[in-house]
């Protein structure tokens, strides 16, 4: 189940309509409160924006801990008086809206469970002029918390024989039960497309957008031992993940750290590839990917890794008789919708190689924040 909310085509032809003109921010007196101000996954934020104009059309969105910003209408757990991303001022000027983060314990609509990611989360809410511009703006900085959770009474360890495929065995279960499971991601590591960002992933459904799949329940043998595979793809984030156990009839579960690193690649010393520009817009990253010194007439494949470590495929092109290649594209491959969410800010890397095999060639590409707002 993908974690947006409803209204997609209105809020998305808003969102375009927001986005014509380069809007500029202008000196205010509006401001934003949240109560609370942080709290573990699961915490209700209320937030409440004066300084607006009586009974007008504001819009929010929010900039994730890892700095990818994404519209409120995408985000699972916001809502406000009009229900598709933006808000309607009362008499006062006043724009009110909550956001309940998700922390894993229900079920969404279409199956599947996650909690949002840990730290700080910076909402915005702008109010529009003539040609776009913004003449009010506030924000107000929540933080979601780690909630500590200690093993009990189980033990769990994870193998591998390929970064990709992990094999996890535990014990110490009662019998017969069933064991619930849960993946914890790195530290920002950014959603994918239209999906914001994860602390932790049913893996079945929710982990299927954050490039991983397994099974969320396990059933124990006749000794209480359990054992299940989590199989990781190159959309998912390279760093140290947890693997957790529990059964809710004993109260018995166990964690175990495994890392995710992603295959090798060799740089070839013959093969160079570099962009066009070298500096992007988080919003519209649109560049060339040119490429010299190839064989001639040869299928290249090309793909970017994020700042967190995902992966995505650019495509293929032919060079030509002198070993030249031009390959324009999105610098996710269209995987973010803009202007659904943004690209995550920092230094991307492109990598280009022969389909056929061989040394690759490496560059990188700088992305920066947003300047205006999605």
């Amino acid at each position: 189940m993908r974690r947006w909310l409803g209204g997609f085509i209105f809020g998305l032809i808003l969102l375009c309509v927001t986005l014509a003109g380069q809007p500029a921010f202008a000196d205010n007196d509006a401001q934003c409160a949240a109560d609370p101000v942080s709290g573990p996954p699961g915490t209700k934020f209320d937030i409440t924006c004066t300084g607006f104009m009586p009974n007008t059309h504001v819009n929010a969105y929010v900039v994730e801990p890892d700095g990818r910003a994404i519209s409120g209408i995408q985000v699972v757990g916001f809502t406000s008086n009009i229900g598709n991303g933006s808000i309607l001022t009362d008499a006062q000027g006043a724009a009110h809206f909550v956001w309940q983060s998700e922390d894993g314990t229900h079920e969404l609509t279409g199956g599947g469970s996650f909690a949002h990611q840990l730290g700080n989360w910076t909402w915005v809410v702008h109010q529009l002029g003539a040609a776009q511009s913004i003449v009010v703006n506030a924000q107000v900085q929540v933080t979601i918390e780690s909630a500590n959770w200690e093993q009990v009474g189980a033990t769990l360890n994870a193998t591998s024989s390929h970064w990709s495929a992990f094999h996890f065995s535990g014990n110490g279960f009662w019998r017969d039960e069933y064991v619930n499971l849960w993946v914890t991601l790195p530290p920002n590591c950014s959603g994918r497309g239209n999906v914001e960002g994860a602390s932790a992933d049913d893996p079945y459904y929710q982990g299927l957008f954050d490039g991983f799949f397994g099974p969320n329940t396990v059933k124990a043998n006749e000794r209480g031992e359990i054992s299940f595979d989590l199989v990781f793809t190159a959309h998912a984030c390279r760093g140290e993940y947890h693997a957790t156990a529990y059964a809710p009839g004993s109260g018995y579960g166990a964690i175990t750290a495994f890392q995710v690193s992603g295959d090798v690649v060799t740089n070839s010393s013959n093969r160079r590839i570099i962009a066009a520009p070298t500096n992007v817009d988080a919003l519209n990253p649109i560049l060339t990917i040119l490429g010299g010194a190839w064989d001639a007439n040869q299928t290249v494949s090309c793909w970017s890794t994020r700042p967190d470590g995902r992966t995505f495929d650019l495509g293929t092109v032919i060079s030509d008789a002198g070993g030249n290649f031009a390959l324009d594209t999105h610098l996710s491959g269209f995987d973010s919708l803009t202007p659904y969410a943004s690209e995550e800010p920092g230094v991307w890397s492109i990598t280009c190689r022969p389909t056929n095999g061989g040394g690759a060639a490496l560059t990188n590409v700088t992305v920066h924040a947003l300047t205006s707002d999605p």
